[in-house]
């Protein structure tokens, strides 16, 4: 039984009483159908919204339905997840030490460089101490952005309900009106992984009303609304809303042209190519596997998004290509984001889900199961 099938079986069977296939069918508004083939795995995963339903149906955050992994791959000697949960509620101010500014930019510099590249396990070690630095200090901004970072991490190794604990740390004390969007859009993110997107889509939508640039307004400025405007069209897409995340593209689209550039301001990426991966994933999730191949080819061929988000808008081309019956081109995406983004691979549910897919076909090719081997799917 693949992992999401075998964790939607859990979750359902431990209730006191049981529900039934039906009944959790009905709760989701999903074909019982759905429900069977992905407990049987007969079907290794479904459309965001699908699970997403189901997670709320089973009164449970989307990363605990897809079981994320809830722990780090090695064991720290300094640093981890406990010391991670300790910086950001400390029981004492006294256990945070003085921090030099300079010496504070610069490492909080090489844990964003951390966790775009996947290395979660690197981050988890020097990311408390960051953390507790940043508390001596007197402007309050490097605290936010360290829990921004802390945030985003915790979401990758499932533990959404801290992650939304140091979002909002880093919101109450923020200082910079682009910073706050940033975590505002972080933020957002992290209702999406507890399955509420109707929530994440008012935050964002709240925060770009507020912060729209005027004409002449600073390219960052535009950027970071555009960002929360993409932000905003991927939880409406996870609600159920196509119709307003296309609009919500669609001015997005404008702010990327008006900008002219990729960029990546206050480690937020916004521009052409981020409105085309936009647009697939909410065409992955609208169950548009067509649309979505379409607007991959919009795609820059010297793209600005950061590695974690190309592995991401790669997974989600392999997802479609799988749903359109091409096995060989899902395959070929798949190996290139493995090679491409290795530590990335090893703590996702989606590209593993995508390869358990691939093994449902036919006649799975050597590489596959290879590839299926190494990721720990069966």
């Amino acid at each position: 039984m693949f992992e999401i099938g075998q964790r939607i079986h859990e979750l359902r069977t431990e209730r006191v009483p049981r529900l039934t296939q039906q009944e959790l069918a009905e709760r989701a508004g999903v074909s019982v159908d759905v429900i069977q083939k992905l407990e049987q795995g007969r079907k290794a995963t479904a459309r965001i919204r699908t699970l997403s339903a189901i997670a709320v149906a089973l009164d449970v955050d989307l990363s605990s339905l897809l079981s994320k992994p809830t722990h780090l791959e090695t064991v720290p000697v300094d640093g981890g997840l406990l010391a991670l949960r300790r910086a950001l509620t400390p029981v004492a101010d006294a256990l945070a030490e003085p921090a030099e500014p300079e010496d504070l930019r610069s490492q909080i510099s090489e844990a964003w460089s951390a966790y775009w590249s996947g290395d979660y396990d690197l981050l988890s070690a020097f990311l408390p101490g960051i953390i507790g630095g940043a508390r001596s200090l007197p402007s309050r901004d490097p605290f936010a952005e360290a829990c921004q970072i802390a945030a985003c991490t915790l979401v990758h190794l499932g533990h959404s309900d801290l992650s939304l604990v140091a979002a909002d740390q880093g919101l109450a004390v923020v200082e910079d009106p682009l910073l706050r969007a940033a975590i505002v859009g972080t933020r957002s993110w992290v209702l999406l992984n507890q399955a509420r997107a109707a929530d994440a889509a008012v935050i964002a939508i709240r925060e770009a009303d507020a912060m729209e640039p005027r004409r002449r307004a600073p390219k960052a400025a535009i950027s970071m609304w555009g960002n929360l405007l993409v932000t905003a069209a991927t939880a409406a897409a996870r609600s159920g809303d196509d119709d307003e995340a296309q609009d919500l593209l669609q001015v997005a689209h404008g702010a990327a042209a008006r900008l002219g550039e990729d960029r990546n301001d206050y480690q937020t990426a916004f521009g052409v190519s981020q409105v085309v991966m936009q647009r697939v994933d909410v065409s992955v999730v609208a169950g548009d596997y067509v649309r979505a191949v379409d607007a991959a080819r919009d795609m820059p061929a010297n793209t600005g998004l950061p590695l974690a988000a190309r592995a991401r808008h790669q997974t989600d081309l392999a997802h479609a290509h799988v749903a359109l019956g091409h096995a060989a081109e899902a395959e070929r995406i798949l190996l290139n984001i493995e090679r491409m983004a290795p530590r990335w691979i090893r703590y996702q549910i989606f590209p593993r889900a995508v390869v358990g897919e691939l093994l449902g076909c036919r006649q799975p090719t050597a590489a596959v199961r290879s590839l299926a081997r190494r990721l720990g799917v069966e």
